[in-house]
């Protein structure tokens, strides 16, 4: 087979697919239960694996940026597949908790350096203006991927048995080894020469302190991705607090899912029609100012909200990410991509609690006009940051430039 930077892009996809086809979801909590684990064991577990990745994140994208994307890309692959593969021979809490640190490291590798492979290959190509539709395109694939598997992991469940469930992941996580492996190393102008501690901090300090254009994308980036992040969640609590039942919940679930997946296969079209500054005030405004709406309106007019929030959603990521890669140099893309990735999962880390011990004091509908209230004026403040620094670069000339 004769390897292209072309082929890394459909070895991306199926790395994508293999991370986003997770047919556990749907008997994750099933499956634990069914082994002895408790409520307790189950936020343990969570919380375990969020702090692996987000402890880890920086090293291993800096890691990445040292030994080469590709290399990270296959260390992730062999990882997440032992990690799952641990999970199906286990059946108590310290087996499952080594699978999760396991598939937190793995989860680290993979984290900005599949973003990195992306935006150097196309770079490669001369094509580094297309990463917007390639992005939004792997965007749509794993919302698909992610809808599909809640269909399948279920028929798995009920046809043979849950651990059927987690071996069938397995296999599936082990797809990315082989995509992996084919990948080609796009080159670089520049390489870290001297690696180490002290480089790391060097490249935290100059993305988040110094270079105010990376650092003003950084932390849009970062704060809305923490929004729709916490928003996966709080939509689920939202639902059950509705006295929603799972016949409900389940086809809703679906259809917000295959929103964010439709818009993001047109993301780079749906930008260039409204306009890439109109399009970032959206996403400013409605993102964060959904949680106040969730809070204040009924039923019927919250899930309009969410439509909106998710079909915002499914552009916001891919642009996102596409004007963090315009100002990072090559050499330490991928630590800068997981610099995002450490940022979001902290934020969220505390966001989600934040949110339910105000509801637990008061009530949900409270929590979530609090939470809208504050995460619209950072967000307010993070545009106007942007705006600033970027006032040139966001011109409608650069814009045309950056979308044909």
């Amino acid at each position: 087979m004769v390897r292209t930077f072309t082929t890394n892009i459909y070895c991306l996809y199926l790395i994508k697919l293999s991370k986003w086809l997770m047919l556990i979801m749907p008997i994750v909590a099933l499956f634990y239960t069914d082994n002895g684990l408790n409520d307790f064991d189950i936020y343990v577990l969570q919380a375990v694996y969020s702090i692996s990745v987000a402890m880890l994140e920086i090293p291993s994208g800096y890691m990445a940026d040292v030994i080469g994307r590709k290399k990270s890309l296959v260390i992730g692959g062999i990882l997440g597949t032992l990690g799952y593969g641990i999970y199906s021979v286990s059946s108590g809490f310290y087996g499952f908790l080594c699978a999760e640190i396991v598939l937190g490291l793995g989860g680290s590798f993979i984290s900005g350096s599949d973003s990195a492979m992306l935006y150097e290959s196309l770079a490669a190509m001369d094509k580094k203006q297309w990463y917007f539709r390639f992005e939004g395109r792997i965007t749509s694939l794993g919302h698909f991927a992610e809808t599909l598997a809640a269909l399948v992991g279920g028929f798995i469940a009920v046809s043979l048995s849950y651990r059927a469930v987690y071996l069938s992941q397995t296999l599936i996580a082990g797809l990315a080894i082989p995509a992996a492996l084919l990948l080609l190393e796009p080159p670089r102008s520049n390489v870290i020469k001297r690696p180490g501690c002290g480089h790391i901090l060097a490249v935290c300090k100059e993305s988040l302190v110094i270079d105010k254009k990376l650092s003003s994308t950084l932390l849009i980036s970062s704060l809305i991705g923490t929004c729709t992040l916490c928003m996966a969640w709080t939509s689920q609590v939202y639902f059950v607090n509705m006295g929603l039942d799972e016949k409900t919940i389940t086809p809703l679930w679906i259809f917000l899912n295959l929103t964010v997946a439709l818009v993001a296969a047109f993301a780079a079209k749906i930008v260039n029609k409204i306009g890439q500054i109109p399009a970032i005030c959206i996403i400013i405004v409605v993102i964060p100012g959904s949680y106040i709406l969730l809070g204040t309106f009924p039923l019927a007019l919250a899930l309009i909200v969410l439509f909106i929030f998710y079909a915002i959603r499914g552009y916001a990521t891919p642009l996102l990410k596409d004007l963090v890669n315009r100002y990072c140099a090559s050499e330490t893309r991928a630590t800068v991509l997981s610099i995002r990735s450490m940022i979001i999962r902290v934020s969220f880390a505390v966001l989600g609690p934040f949110i339910g011990h105000i509801s637990k004091g008061y009530n949900l509908a409270f929590a979530l006009q609090l939470c809208g209230a504050l995460l619209l004026f950072l967000s307010f403040l993070a545009g106007l940051f942007l705006f600033i620094t970027l006032r040139n670069d966001l011109s409608e000339k650069q814009q045309e430039k950056v979308l044909v």
